[in-house]
């Protein structure tokens, strides 16, 4: 049991991974055009300290003749730095569905999930290793830069008083932006010739921020699929997260029942 317990905590680290990231790329989306984009995105995800958030996700996987769609919500709080995260995560995959609850507080993570009576938390080495690697994506010089490169392909309108800036594409150059994740969260140098078969198709951006800068929304839709393999595989990728209370997260506080989680052994972590 403690070894799903423990399976759960890294499991949806990616997830807030995923929010955090998307923090990052809607505050290169600030300004009123694509040469603010470009000046000012550096500075403006400095600026995002804190938020609430709504993420949904959905995942179609096509591999062969076989089918599998992952559905999932995050919504919670997030503090940058220190790094600090509320969420609840709400996952639907093959017809079953699955809950957690999560805290991550002074370098300790804490969960609980479907079917489970108590809290469990963790703070082994290789759990915050991870904690460690969300505040690197966040904060990503790489991803910055892959923006920049791509800011003049933006077009600018505005609706309801907000600016909304669109992308679509498609193609190689979004290897740069999977290299720069994945130097960036394994602390490794990653060659851009490690995503040779895979095609980047159909990719759409949105980003919607007020004309103070503050992020609303971000949605990201994108196709990848591999080339010259035995087996063909195609992942339909949807993405929409929402923003508030943009900066005014002061602090997340454990709740009593969260404080007394039982602690999860350093060697069944191992074991997973």
């Amino acid at each position: 049991m403690e070894v799903l317990k423990t399976k759960s905590l890294k499991k949806y680290l990616l997830l807030i991974a995923t929010v955090i990231l998307s923090v990052t790329l809607a505050a290169c989306s600030m300004g009123a055009s694509t040469e603010q984009i470009v000046n000012k995105s550096v500075e403006s995800s400095k600026n995002i300290k804190s938020t609430d958030f709504v993420a949904t996700n959905s995942s179609e996987i096509l591999v062969g003749e076989q089918t599998q769609t992952v559905e999932n919500t995050v919504s919670g709080s997030l503090i940058i730095d220190p790094l600090a995260i509320k969420a609840t995560t709400d996952v639907k995959a093959q017809g079953q569905s699955q809950t957690l609850e999560l805290y991550i507080k002074d370098g300790t993570a804490y969960a609980k999930s479907t079917g489970q009576d108590e809290w469990v938390k963790s703070s082994s080495s290789s759990i915050t290793a991870q904690f460690e690697n969300l505040k690197k994506i966040a904060n990503s010089e790489q991803i910055l830069e892959f923006y920049k490169k791509i800011a003049k392909d933006f077009k600018k309108t505005e609706e309801n008083g907000n600016y909304v800036l669109t992308y679509t594409g498609s193609g190689d150059q979004f290897k740069d932006l999977m290299v720069a994740v994945a130097n960036t969260s394994s602390g490794n140098e990653v060659n851009a010739s490690a995503f040779n078969n895979v095609d980047f198709k159909n990719v759409t951006i949105k980003l919607v921020v007020t004309k103070d800068y503050t992020p609303l929304t971000n949605e990201v839709n994108m196709e990848l699929a591999t080339k010259n393999t035995s087996t063909p595989t195609t992942m339909k990728i949807k993405q929409n997260i929402q923003y508030s209370n943009v900066n005014n997260v002061k602090e997340i506080k454990l709740p009593d029942e969260v404080k007394n989680a039982k602690e999860v052994a350093a060697d069944t972590q191992k074991s997973e």
